[in-house]
Protein backbone atom coordinates (compact mmCIF):
# COMPACT_ATOMS: atom_id res chain seq x y z
CA UNK A 1 0.00 0.00 0.00
CA UNK A 2 0.98 3.69 -0.82
CA UNK A 3 1.21 6.46 1.83
CA UNK A 4 1.63 9.94 0.22
CA UNK A 5 2.61 12.80 2.43
CA UNK A 6 2.81 16.45 1.82
CA UNK A 7 5.53 18.69 3.10
CA UNK A 8 6.48 21.95 3.22
CA UNK A 9 8.63 24.43 5.19
CA UNK A 10 8.68 28.48 5.66
CA UNK A 11 10.97 31.23 7.09
CA UNK A 12 11.03 34.27 8.30
CA UNK A 13 14.25 35.88 7.19
CA UNK A 14 15.28 32.95 5.52
CA UNK A 15 19.68 33.11 7.62
CA UNK A 16 21.39 30.84 8.98
CA UNK A 17 22.41 31.59 12.78
CA UNK A 18 20.42 35.03 12.53
CA UNK A 19 17.36 34.48 14.96
CA UNK A 20 14.99 33.50 12.35
CA UNK A 21 11.92 31.95 13.04
CA UNK A 22 10.91 29.12 10.89
CA UNK A 23 8.25 26.52 11.08
CA UNK A 24 7.10 23.55 8.71
CA UNK A 25 3.81 21.24 8.31
CA UNK A 26 3.06 18.04 7.03
CA UNK A 27 0.08 15.57 5.52
CA UNK A 28 -0.10 12.19 5.72
CA UNK A 29 -2.32 10.57 3.37
CA UNK A 30 -3.14 6.53 3.62
CA UNK A 31 -3.80 5.00 0.61
CA UNK A 32 -7.65 5.88 0.08
CA UNK A 33 -5.88 9.67 0.17
CA UNK A 34 -7.29 10.13 3.65
CA UNK A 35 -5.57 11.94 6.36
CA UNK A 36 -4.33 10.05 9.03
CA UNK A 37 -1.51 12.44 10.19
CA UNK A 38 -1.37 16.35 10.18
CA UNK A 39 1.06 17.90 12.26
CA UNK A 40 4.26 20.76 12.11
CA UNK A 41 6.61 22.94 14.21
CA UNK A 42 8.58 25.81 14.34
CA UNK A 43 12.23 26.01 14.95
CA UNK A 44 14.51 29.34 15.50
CA UNK A 45 18.18 30.11 13.78
CA UNK A 46 16.93 28.14 10.79
CA UNK A 47 16.46 28.33 6.91
CA UNK A 48 13.65 28.00 4.25
CA UNK A 49 15.68 24.94 3.17
CA UNK A 50 16.05 23.51 6.46
CA UNK A 51 12.38 23.65 7.28
CA UNK A 52 11.57 22.02 3.97
CA UNK A 53 14.13 19.39 5.33
CA UNK A 54 12.72 19.21 8.92
CA UNK A 55 9.15 18.33 7.46
CA UNK A 56 10.57 15.51 5.47
CA UNK A 57 12.20 14.06 8.30
CA UNK A 58 9.32 14.85 11.05
CA UNK A 59 6.57 13.39 8.70
CA UNK A 60 8.67 10.05 7.76
CA UNK A 61 10.16 9.38 11.19
CA UNK A 62 6.35 9.48 12.07
CA UNK A 63 5.13 7.42 9.43
CA UNK A 64 7.54 4.62 10.10
CA UNK A 65 6.57 4.53 14.29
CA UNK A 66 3.07 4.22 13.04
CA UNK A 67 3.79 1.65 10.33
CA UNK A 68 5.55 -0.29 12.35
CA UNK A 69 2.77 -0.49 15.74
CA UNK A 70 0.02 -1.50 13.56
CA UNK A 71 0.90 -1.99 9.73
CA UNK A 72 3.02 -4.98 9.36
CA UNK A 73 5.94 -2.42 9.68
CA UNK A 74 6.89 0.13 6.90
CA UNK A 75 9.52 -2.36 4.76
CA UNK A 76 5.80 -3.50 3.34
CA UNK A 77 4.47 -0.21 2.54
CA UNK A 78 5.57 2.17 -0.35
CA UNK A 79 5.92 6.19 0.84
CA UNK A 80 6.15 9.16 -1.98
CA UNK A 81 6.34 12.43 -0.55
CA UNK A 82 4.76 15.46 -2.51
CA UNK A 83 6.86 19.13 -1.83
CA UNK A 84 7.21 22.24 -3.82
CA UNK A 85 10.96 22.08 -2.81
CA UNK A 86 12.98 21.71 -5.70
CA UNK A 87 16.27 21.85 -3.45
CA UNK A 88 15.28 18.46 -1.80
CA UNK A 89 13.60 16.66 -5.11
CA UNK A 90 16.63 17.62 -6.99
CA UNK A 91 19.36 17.50 -4.53
CA UNK A 92 18.12 13.55 -3.59
CA UNK A 93 17.70 12.44 -6.66
CA UNK A 94 20.83 13.84 -8.82
CA UNK A 95 23.78 14.31 -5.99
CA UNK A 96 23.17 12.52 -2.56
CA UNK A 97 23.98 9.26 -4.29
CA UNK A 98 27.41 10.84 -5.01
CA UNK A 99 27.66 12.56 -2.01
CA UNK A 100 27.57 9.06 0.48
CA UNK A 101 29.85 7.41 -2.26
CA UNK A 102 32.19 10.36 -1.24
CA UNK A 103 32.08 10.14 2.66
CA UNK A 104 29.61 12.95 2.75
CA UNK A 105 31.22 15.52 0.36
CA UNK A 106 30.59 17.10 -2.65
CA UNK A 107 31.94 15.38 -6.21
CA UNK A 108 35.00 18.31 -5.85
CA UNK A 109 35.33 17.98 -2.03
CA UNK A 110 33.73 20.84 -0.56
CA UNK A 111 31.10 20.67 2.04
CA UNK A 112 27.52 20.04 2.03
CA UNK A 113 25.20 22.49 3.18
CA UNK A 114 22.74 20.95 5.43
CA UNK A 115 24.74 17.74 5.28
CA UNK A 116 23.47 16.35 9.18
CA UNK A 117 19.86 16.53 7.56
CA UNK A 118 20.79 14.82 4.47
CA UNK A 119 22.57 12.23 6.41
CA UNK A 120 19.25 11.61 8.24
CA UNK A 121 16.90 11.50 5.04
CA UNK A 122 19.01 9.23 3.80
CA UNK A 123 18.91 6.78 6.71
CA UNK A 124 14.93 6.83 7.22
CA UNK A 125 14.15 6.16 2.82
CA UNK A 126 14.69 3.30 2.82
CA UNK A 127 12.74 1.93 5.10
CA UNK A 128 9.88 1.90 3.06
CA UNK A 129 9.16 -1.20 0.24
CA UNK A 130 9.86 1.80 -1.96
CA UNK A 131 10.52 5.42 -1.69
CA UNK A 132 10.03 8.51 -4.17
CA UNK A 133 10.20 12.22 -3.94
CA UNK A 134 7.38 14.48 -6.81
CA UNK A 135 7.53 18.07 -7.11
CA UNK A 136 4.49 20.04 -7.13
CA UNK A 137 3.80 23.33 -7.76
CA UNK A 138 3.31 25.98 -4.96
CA UNK A 139 0.68 28.30 -4.50
CA UNK A 140 -1.05 26.09 -7.27
CA UNK A 141 -4.60 23.90 -7.63
CA UNK A 142 -3.13 21.22 -5.01
CA UNK A 143 -5.24 21.75 -2.38
CA UNK A 144 -3.00 19.05 0.00
CA UNK A 145 0.39 21.56 -0.75
CA UNK A 146 -1.94 24.67 0.02
CA UNK A 147 -2.82 23.03 3.57
CA UNK A 148 0.47 22.71 4.76
CA UNK A 149 2.07 25.88 2.86
CA UNK A 150 -0.59 27.17 5.63
CA UNK A 151 0.49 25.18 8.10
CA UNK A 152 3.97 26.30 7.81
CA UNK A 153 3.54 29.55 7.70
CA UNK A 154 1.27 29.57 10.79
CA UNK A 155 3.90 28.67 12.49
CA UNK A 156 5.87 32.06 11.87
CA UNK A 157 3.53 33.88 14.29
Amino acid sequence: MKYVIYTDGACSGNRRDAGCKGGYGYIILDPSETIIIEGGGRRLNTTNNMMEMTAVIESLKLLKKEMDECCLGSKKHDCEIRTDSRYIVDNYEEYLPTWRKNGWRKANGGSILNKEYWKIIDKLTPEFKSFAFKWVKAHASDRYNNMVDDMARSYLK
